[in-house]
């Protein structure tokens, strides 16, 4: 995009009436954005640049829709920050450079600084990355990003020490409801409360797909109002096919598989259902989930319960020859089953702690009477078994150790 624009460099852009409901709802100012006050309002770590009017690099980190390039916006704008925005796909080094150049400009002649926006910064590469981090350091401009991945798994080490990282959660009930009354004043028209609560349960706290959805629901409620006082029904929400991600994002895949695995070990077997329901309704493959379900049976139930490891590996059996939608009911038999088992982690315990140790003794030798059977070829040339009584079963030198207890079951 070109670096240079018209009209005032802190403003928010204008508002248009033919732009999308989402886009003319968008906050102008730090004191209209929905939620995030522990962070924006007085006494938050943003609030409080902003009133001092310097700003850190920052690191937006949080799910779609919450509001992290609104965010970014109203803080460059109310902070006197000329503001730069870029998606992290389209930044290239030149682009960088280009920015830099800008900036210093900037600063030298208008004494103003500047904020260079990421989105999807993750998805920076390591030249781009490096890239950005001379500028940074130097206070050429403010960096702030965003990002919809676990910023401490995705994004590149060098670059994420230069951030202060803010982790935004996921808006609840209130939020939407406040949004949604937003976008009734803006249009005129009316949204029903069973419309309200249909649209925060297809998009929970993602207030941007929660005003798309009310947009098109609107665009429905208007060919059938004929001219007249515009009401959005239950049926109108209904109507709308909301657009739902190809698959989990790698941070989603981990989360939901760390939740479902969690619910299984605390024995929660609603919780555990809801979570693989949310990883097949999102395309997760049914033979990941599978496997992941015969490593908890041995990992967590164990000894307790040693038919769970006959269970979990039908279940992936079935995984790999039926596939969905049939294999979700094995799937559900495996994680209720799993849940409700009792758990051990004896022998899981038991074996780390062998190869702990094994790890330190590579080089022992194997006891003479551990060996294998005396061939013929050594009985001719003179070498006899020992009949002796056994020995310890470890290397000799090594004292005896108590990985596993006998009846240790628990």
């Amino acid at each position: 995009m070109a670096l240079n624009s018209s009209g005032s460099i802190f403003d928010v852009p204008a508002k248009r009436p033919e732009q999308p409901l989402a886009a003319r709802l968008r906050p102008t100012r730090i004191s209209e954005v929905i939620g995030h006050q522990q962070y924006l309002g007085e006494g938050g770590l943003i609030g409080a640049m902003v009133q001092l009017k310097r700003l850190s690099s920052i690191l937006l980190s949080g799910a779609p829709g919450v509001g992290k390039t609104t965010i970014a916006q109203v803080v460059a704008s109310e902070a006197g920050y000329k503001f730069l925005p870029f998606v992290a796909t389209s930044l290239g080094v030149k682009e960088i450079k280009e920015a830099q150049v800008g900036a210093l400009n900037a600063l030298q002649v208008m004494g103003t600084r500047t904020v260079l926006f990421v989105d999807e910064v993750h998805r920076l590469t390591k030249v781009q990355s490096d890239a950005l981090l001379q500028p940074v350091e130097e206070g050429v401009f403010t960096l702030i990003a965003a990002t919809t991945e676990n910023p401490w798994m995705e994004v590149s080490p060098a670059l994420l020490s230069r951030f202060l990282v803010v982790e935004l959660s996921v808006l609840g009930r209130e939020a939407v409801a406040e949004v949604l009354e937003r976008a009734q004043q803006e249009t005129g028209c009316v949204l029903k409360s069973a419309g309200a609560e249909l649209i925060y349960e297809l998009c929970g706290g993602d207030l941007r797909s929660s005003i798309n959805v009310f947009e098109a629901a609107m665009t429905l409620a208007k060919i059938r109002a004929r001219g007249g006082q515009v009401e959005i029904s239950e049926e109108d929400v209904r109507s709308v096919k909301r657009t739902v991600s190809n698959g989990l994002s790698r941070s989603e895949h981990y989360e939901m598989t760390s939740a479902l695995i969690k619910s299984m070990r605390g024995s929660d077997v609603n919780a555990a259902l809801y979570w693989l329901a949310r990883l097949l309704v999102s395309g997760e493959d049914p033979r990941f989930i599978a496997r992941r379900l015969l490593i908890f049976a041995s990992e967590d139930v164990g000894l307790a319960d040693a038919e769970a490891v006959s269970i979990a590996h039908a279940t992936m059996h079935a995984a790999e020859t039926i596939g969905m939608p049939e294999v979700r009911i094995s799937l559900g038999h495996c994680v209720s089953y799993l849940s409700m088992a009792p758990k051990s982690r004896a022998s899981y315990d038991a074996i780390d702690k062998a190869l702990k140790l094994a790890g330190k003794t590579l080089g022992w030798s194997v006891p003479q009477h551990l060996r294998g059977v005396v061939s013929e070829i050594e009985v001719s040339r003179g070498k006899t078994q020992s009949d002796a009584d056994p020995q310890s079963g470890f290397p000799k030198g090594l004292a005896e150790v108590e990985f596993f207890k006998p009846g240790d079951r628990n």
